[in-house]
């Protein structure tokens, strides 16, 4: 690791701040990985020996950026990758053309809470203000960042998806789509590691352990498939242009179904035999402006509910008729056609 500003190693820790006031720390893995195909990274996090304004600040960021490994940005409230040297002064850039996910532990005037994560973006110098734009936020976490526990923190790129997940839950605390297309070189690649700060109030921002793979692990199975519809143009997910059912055996079909589209696949079941879905993945989003847990999420089925007023937003739902069963994206809104993304899944009839 390429350690920078106030980051130090503390025994077998990577600590990118001491608990002391207005310090800004950042460690750099040395090369640059391939990060636009996609990757995948584990961390285990502790913040302790909080003290100063709000008990405990700032808080630290996983950032992608092509500075260079020396790279670092302001203290308090910039998160040592932001604009601003924490005491309101806006000359110190922050790393240019870079993209955090910032894992905030005070609540400054333009914050949700104290207690939030958010994918944040920078522009080149002379373009940057603060806060930095974020492209998603949670409001405020059922995990207490700052509560002296070892949280783990796994991040998934699968473009343009970038997805959080947080202390092993299933479901992604934050997610959005990410355009790395002005933080990678020609190759694709991008310096990765990670920024951490103090102001007024102070603690160690500790790294206890880190795993970095590049590229997207592949699904191995006896088969091999490829989708057989075109993204559509205006969308930023891959929404396919059109629903995909493939017989693949005796009463089991495989479907891709495309979010925009009401009851948009349909399966033969001429008398109305219970159905069992397995191996369901892709991302919905039927609330782009949300971003996040309240507008897209990972593939959930409600199918053996079958009714659509019991079901979560973005999942998949099922109907009978006339000797077909029907899928479709539970969208509380009824706004099929603004919709974006997919989910593919397997169908047996029994």
């Amino acid at each position: 690791m390429h350690f920078v500003g106030a980051a130090s190693p503390a025994g077998k820790v990577l600590r990118l701040t001491p608990s002391v006031e207005f310090r800004a720390g950042a460690a750099w893995a040395p090369d640059k990985q391939t990060v636009q195909s996609g990757f995948e990274t584990t961390f285990q996090f502790q913040l302790t020996a909080q003290g100063g304004l709000g008990r405990g600040a700032d808080g630290f960021a996983f950032v992608l950026q092509n500075s260079g490994p020396t790279a670092v940005a302001g203290r308090g409230a910039s998160g040592g990758f932001a604009l601003g040297d924490g005491v309101g002064d806006p000359r110190r850039p922050g790393i240019p053309n870079s993209i955090a996910v910032f894992f905030d532990t005070f609540r400054n005037e333009a914050d949700p809470s104290a207690n939030y994560v958010a994918i944040c973006t920078n522009g080149s110098i002379g373009q940057m203000h603060w806060p930095p734009p974020r492209l998603a936020f949670t409001r405020k976490l059922k995990v207490h960042l700052k509560d002296g526990r070892v949280h783990t923190v796994r991040l998934e790129f699968k473009p343009p998806v970038l997805s959080v997940f947080l202390d092993h839950v299933a479901a992604p605390v934050l997610l959005s789509t990410v355009d790395l297309s002005t933080v990678v070189d020609s190759e694709g690649k991008a310096y990765v590691g990670f920024t951490a700060s103090t102001g007024a109030g102070y603690e160690n921002h500790d790294i206890l352990s880190w795993t970095f793979s590049a590229g997207l692990k592949p699904d191995v199975s006896s088969s091999i498939s490829f989708m057989n519809a075109a993204c559509l143009p205006d969308k930023n997910l891959c929404t396919p242009d059109r629903a995909v059912v493939d017989e693949t055996g005796p009463a089991h079909y495989h479907v891709v179904l495309p979010a925009n589209v009401q009851w948009g696949a349909s399966i033969p079941n001429p008398s109305d035999q219970p159905i069992y879905i397995t191996n369901a993945r892709g991302t919905i989003c039927w609330d782009l402006n949300a971003r996040g847990p309240e507008g897209c999420r990972g593939p959930a089925v409600n199918v053996a509910a079958g009714t659509q007023w019991d079901a979560q937003p973005g999942s998949l739902i099922s109907k009978y008729d006339r000797g077909r069963t029907y899928f479709s994206i539970h969208d509380p809104g009824a706004i099929y056609a603004d919709n974006e993304g997919f989910i593919e899944f397997d169908v047996e009839i029994r």
